[in-house]
Order: structure tokens, then C-alpha cells, then sequence
């Protein structure tokens, strides 16, 4: 059993994302969180899908028209993503970005499209026509109007990423928030078993507000929800999360989904992945993948947990993984 121990944390926030970002750290130190700082900066406009300077605007820009190089990381990057998306072709697509324009949901502007605006942008989203050089390190999009938008997954990149830059760096143990993604690594020095104490997001209650809290390992959490952008129009509510299938945001009867694993890249295709497949079928894919636990949470306030989760106190949930 770890012993606890009398340990100062340093928490640092900058506002980017369109979120705001928090590091948590046990030593202070400063100039990692510049570090960090400005890696988080340099990806985003990397991978910013609404910069045409960006490699990802570019990528874009040339759908149709020629191949774009990027560099080995960014390419193995792009390489994952859309393997995950033929592999869950029904319910995750990288190449979602012409809908995501045509809906603007969230970036102001948003309203209904026409279904014939709808049905072209689905056209445009068949992994197939992308090709991946891997000697080059080339992107090509064949057809026009394609656009890559890495937006569903890209915060698990970072979060991984920064995760494994900071424990080259000597830091045993941490918290990244990157909102709606949080990665904790080594074991907590402010609990005495080391077990971190994580608060599930309320859907209904202003951010930080939890409704329950889970004790683990370190581990990642991601979180899809339908509560943070959405509009509504004659009645009906229309949110974020875009069915790869119809073209419509995705109905069922989930506020949200928190993924629980180590990998924070894979937990933010699954968090996808999982909302739409709803609660029954989400919870029968997460129970077969090792490592995972999932919390769905249906718009009657019910909660559904894997096994993974068992109960400890009211409210409080322990991983016995």
C-alpha cells in the first residue's frame, strides 16, 4: 500500500480549443508547462481543419487536386484514424468535415440543411478514396469537396502525446484536462492507496459539477455528450455528434458516454463509437475489449455502468480491473 505523503500540487489552465485546458502537476515547474503549452499550440494548428495554412487545411484544400506531405508522426496519426473509421465506419468518420461545415453547429451560423446539401456531403466521406503514401508520407483526398476533420479524435492524441513527453521529462504522475478528455498517469500522491478520484460530468449541471466520482488507476476518460453544443429549431433539438449514416445528428436516448481506458486516442474513437450504438449495444462492444469500462447516461437520468465498475459508497464507484 502506498503511504500518503505531504505533497503540494501546481495547476496550471490556458484557455485553448475552444476549452479550457488544465495541467496538474506535483513538482513546480514551469517551463514544462511552457512546453506543453506550446506543443498543444503548434498541433492545433496542425491539425485545425478550419486554417487553410494548417497541414490539415491543406490536406483539404487539395481534395481532388493533388497529394499533400506531412511529416512521419502526423501521417501515422492520420493513418490511425482512418483505420479506426473503416473499422467503425458506421458511427466514426474522419472524413465527416463537409457535413460538419454544412451544420456549423457550434461555430455560429448552424441551422437545418437542405437534404440535397446532405445527401452530396455523404458522398464525400468514403474512406476508400483516401490514399495514404507511407513512403512519401502523403495524403491525398481524390475527390473534391472531401475534407478531413480529426476533431472526434485528436484530443486523445494530444493527451497521449503530452502524457508520454512529460514522463520522458521525469514526471511520474499527473492530470491533463483538455475538456471532455482527462489523462492521469503514475499513481496520486495526495491519496494514500495512489488511486486517482475521478468526477463524472453532470449533463444536466453547469461544468464541474459531477454525478458520480470513480476511484482507479491511472487511466483516461473521454467523454461524448449532446449537452455542450446543440440548437434547436421548431421544436426539435439538434446537437453535435453527426451520424456518418443519415447526415443528421445521431437519436437515441444517451446524454452522454465516458470511455475508461489507458490509451486516450482509443478511448476517444470508442466514446463515439459508443453513443451511437446507444446503451445496450454500447455496453455489449465495451464488455469485450479488455481494459475498457464505459458510463452511459440516458436522458431519464438512469445510469448504466460495465462490470468493471462496482459500487463503493453513494456515488462512488471503484475499478476492480
Amino acid at each position: 500500500m502506498m503511504v500518503a505523503l505531504a505533497h503540494k500540487k501546481y495547476v496550471s489552465q490556458f484557455a485553448m480549443m475552444g476549452t479550457v485546458i488544465s495541467l496538474t502537476l506535483f513538482d513546480n515547474k514551469p517551463a514544462l508547462v511552457e512546453r506543453v503549452y506550446d506543443y498543444l499550440q503548434t498541433m492545433t494548428n496542425v491539425l485545425s481543419a478550419n486554417d487553410e495554412h494548417s497541414t490539415l487545411g491543406r490536406i483539404n484544400q487539395q481534395a481532388g487536386i493533388a497529394p499533400v506531405a506531412v511529416d512521419a508522426t502526423t501521417f501515422a496519426f492520420i493513418q490511425r484514424a482512418l483505420a479506426a473509421t473503416r473499422q467503425y465506419q458506421d458511427s466514426f468518420n474522419v472524413l465527416i468535415g463537409p457535413l460538419v461545415k454544412l451544420w456549423k453547429i457550434g461555430f455560429g451560423g448552424q441551422t437545418v440543411p437542405a437534404k440535397s446539401a446532405i445527401a452530396t456531403s455523404l458522398q464525400r466521406m468514403n474512406p476508400d478514396d483516401v490514399v495514404l503514401d507511407a513512403t512519401r508520407h502523403t495524403v491525398f483526398l481524390t475527390k473534391r469537396g472531401m475534407q478531413l476533420d480529426l476533431g472526434a479524435i485528436a484530443k486523445g492524441y494530444f493527451a497521449d502525446r503530452v502524457k508520454a513527453q512529460l514522463q520522458a521529462a521525469g514526471v511520474t504522475s499527473g492530470i491533463i484536462d483538455l475538456g471532455g478528455n482527462v489523462q492521469t498517469w503514475g499513481d496520486n500522491p495526495l491519496t494514500p492507496d495512489g488511486r486517482w478520484h475521478i468526477g463524472i460530468q453532470d449533463p444536466d449541471e453547469a461544468r464541474g459539477e459531477a454525478l458520480l466520482t470513480v476511484v482507479t488507476p491511472a487511466q483516461s476518460f473521454v467523454t461524448s455528450g449532446v449537452r455542450e453544443r446543440y440548437f434547436q429549431r421548431n421544436g426539435r433539438t439538434y446537437h453535435h455528434i453527426l451520424d456518418p449514416q443519415t447526415g443528421y445528428p445521431v437519436r437515441n436516448d444517451l446524454l452522454q458516454v465516458t470511455i475508461m481506458t489507458e490509451n486516450s486516442e482509443l478511448a476517444e474513437v470508442l466514446s463515439t463509437v459508443s453513443f451511437f450504438k446507444g446503451p445496450q449495444a454500447g455496453q455489449t462492444l465495451i464488455e469485450q475489449l479488455p481494459g475498457v469500462d464505459a458510463i452511459f447516461v440516458r436522458d431519464n437520468g438512469a445510469v448504466e455502468l460495465t462490470s468493471g465498475l462496482a459500487p463503493q459508497t453513494k456515488g462512488v464507484y471503484q475499478n476492480v480491473r
